[in-house]
């Protein structure tokens, strides 16, 4: 970790000195992980994670500097900007599990689009299940109930995977030397992912319009 330039504190975060409350431009992409000043973790303690958050607020927020002058509340606002879009980053614990698979030299969405082969054939009932529910009609009496076992069914699947892919990966974490199969293989599950939040998405907007449908009636 870096120290302070003014107070040679060891720094909070590299936007932020908890020392002296000096504020420092962005020198450079940081990753949500630097932001924060923590290391890489596959899981991370929410309540820990918004504690952390607070403190850095109240280091960087604009108000914090008002009397300061225009270049130093352009630097705070700025600053403020990256600490709530990192915070919003490593709460989401797919993004952060996606993040670390590149992070330990895997593939990135782009580069790996597959996804695992035991899961292709529930997509494909998933699929046609999702086609069944577009074809019934917002205002069919089954639709309501259909819906609701599906969402339960996408819910159970995505934290299933994702459990086991925050595991994989604090394994990895621990590693010295990390496996290109096996981060391939975590980009699958994670491909696998997003294919249900699409689903979810979808299921949402076929809800909203049976409740919609329901209300006109």
């Amino acid at each position: 970790m870096d120290t302070c330039s003014h107070c040679s504190e060891v720094l909070t975060s590299p936007l932020a000195c908890g020392g002296c409350e000096s504020l420092f431009p962005v020198d450079g992409p940081l990753s949500p992980f630097e932001v924060f000043g923590i290391s890489p973790a596959a899981r991370i303690d929410s309540s820990t994670l918004r504690k952390r958050l607070l403190e850095l607020q109240r280091l960087m927020h604009p108000d914090f500097h008002g009397g300061a002058g225009t270049k130093l509340q352009d630097i705070a606002e700025h600053n403020t900007a990256e600490l709530n879009a990192a915070f919003e980053f490593l709460r989401d614990e797919a993004k952060r599990a996606s993040f670390l698979v590149q992070h330990l030299g895997g593939p990135s969405g782009s580069e790996e689009r597959q996804m695992p082969q035991a899961f292709l054939m529930e997509v494909m009932e998933w699929n046609e299940a999702l086609e069944e529910l577009r074809g019934k009609g917002p205002r069919d009496p089954e639709v309501g109930e259909a819906l609701t076992e599906f969402r339960a069914q996408l819910n159970l699947e995505r934290a299933r995977l994702l459990e086991a892919t925050l595991d994989a990966l604090e394994e990895e974490l621990g590693r010295d030397l990390h496996s290109k199969e096996t981060l391939t293989t975590l980009r699958r599950d994670l491909n696998a992912i997003r294919y249900i939040d699409r689903a979810l998405s979808e299921v949402a907007s076929i809800t909203l319009a049976a409740e919609v449908a329901g209300q006109s009636t």
